[in-house]
């Protein structure tokens, strides 16, 4: 209501069975001390690093992986990067952990290639550490508070490992955006499956695809899915994905989401859905005007920051796409951080007008007289939050059989098209005909 200017009721909140030890991935800041190298975690608005090798939010194994880093820091004499100063080899450190394979992954963020002793810690991290797959070093010479950099070299094992998601295997690299708490993200993405209302003919748009996992997840219910995304290693990954699961129906291209999206409209592509997953800081104005230019049916919005989400929903709102269903889901436990999942129909364009069908009371069917179309939109609402008009309600008692009565403002030009009813609405109304007993 404050940023969006909405007025619209969010489903409850899909809660996470497992609060604790639920993060897959960790980033731990360096920083020099009085005696050895401080790691752990930022203190609240600032870049003091308060030491803290163990957290509950992550595996035990996270812990015991930092202090063997730390011991072996000591040992070799490998300094903390101090921000002020700009000097100093290691900046953070990196652990990534898939949950169905148990395959660990660790990486030290350095100023240089150049480490000590890097033998030494690798024979250690294979003796102590169940499942170490992977043991990394990326190279980050900017000053900046961007945590990787651009490029990488493998120290022991392989340079990904591989988790399975939704029943699919998906390949992580280094650089790969990938949801923290798997079990969650199941859940999420499961919820934008559904919001997609895909039949099988759908050409679906999944910008800020990162590795592919929300797009390859709905490629079986689509006829063509094309994922968007900026970051090469990323891209490489998803690409692989779809090979390594046999899907056939999905192409990737590596490009600024904004950019993307224009240049699949100059290819005459016209999505029936698009997914939107953005960072933190949500969609540009370009970004937005250019998926409603491409008149997708509906919009799928995943968003991990309420208030930049809301400021988007506003702003879709103005051009032709109403939020139809609002759901947040605890992707983040024992945070102040949430996950949503928005559903946007689009209203009032050239190619979709919104009609609202009137029946006379003279024309009352025998089916009518069980519940009206008021009766019927009030009781959809009540139970899944979801708005229904009469044309909707027309159309799934024709599909039944039953009688309807008789229209009098149908559109008057013959060549408009009539918005045909979503199939999470066509569920709702249809479960609403068999409380009225209808049908």
């Amino acid at each position: 209501k404050r940023i969006g200017g909405l007025d619209i009721q969010p489903l409850p909140i899909i809660g996470s069975d497992h609060p604790d030890g639920y993060r897959n991935k960790a980033q731990y800041p360096v920083a020099p001390g009085p005696h050895r190298l401080m790691i752990g975690f930022y203190a609240p608005r600032s870049h003091r690093v308060m030491e803290q090798h163990h957290c509950l939010l992550q595996p035990p194994a996270f812990g015991e992986i930092v202090d063997i880093i730390a011991y072996w820091a000591k040992k070799s004499g490998v300094t903390a990067y101090d921000e002020t100063k700009d000097t100093g080899l290691l900046r953070h450190i990196y652990i990534r952990r898939a949950e169905s394979t148990g395959e660990i992954m660790v990486g030290l963020v350095c100023t240089s290639g150049k480490i000590p002793k890097p033998d030494m810690l690798v024979d250690v991290l294979i003796a102590k550490v169940e499942g170490l797959a992977s043991v990394m070093v990326n190279i980050n010479r900017e000053k900046s508070n961007v945590i990787l950099g651009g490029n990488e070299f493998m120290l022991w094992g392989k340079d990904y490992i591989t988790d399975e998601l939704c029943g699919l295997r998906f390949r992580l690299s280094m650089r790969s955006f990938y949801q923290v708490n798997p079990k969650q993200a199941e859940r999420l993405y499961r919820l934008a499956g559904q919001a997609a209302g895909l039949t099988g003919n759908e050409t679906v748009i999944d910008l800020y695809c990162g590795t592919g996992t929300i797009g390859l997840a709905m490629a079986a219910k689509a006829a063509k899915v094309i994922g968007v995304e900026i970051a090469e290693p990323a891209v490489e990954d998803a690409r692989r994905n779809a090979e390594d699961n046999g899907i056939k129906n999905a192409r990737f291209i590596c490009a600024d989401a904004a950019q993307a999206a224009a240049q699949l409209q100059s290819e005459g592509v016209r999505p029936d859905v698009v997914v939107l997953d953005p960072p933190r800081k949500g969609c540009d104005g370009a970004l937005i005007d250019t998926v409603v230019k491409m008149l997708p049916d509906r919009i799928v919005y995943v968003s991990c920051d309420p208030a930049t989400l809301a400021r988007d929903l506003k702003r879709f709102d103005q051009s032709g796409y109403r939020t139809e269903q609002v759901t947040p889901v605890d992707m983040f436990p024992r945070t102040g951080h949430v996950e949503t999942v928005c559903l946007l129909s689009k209203l009032n364009t050239e190619h979709h007008i919104e009609v609202d069908l009137e029946l006379d009371e003279l024309d009352l069917t025998s089916s009518e007289s069980k519940a009206t179309y008021e009766e019927i939109k009030n009781y959809v609402l009540k139970i899944t939050g979801l708005k229904v008009s009469s044309l909707y309600i027309s159309q799934v008692k024709r599909k039944l059989g039953l009688e309807v009565g008789v229209c009098y403002n149908l559109p008057k030009s013959d060549s408009a098209r009539l918005p045909q009813c979503p199939a999470e609405k066509e569920t709702a109304i249809t479960a609403a005909l068999k409380h009225f007993e209808m049908i």
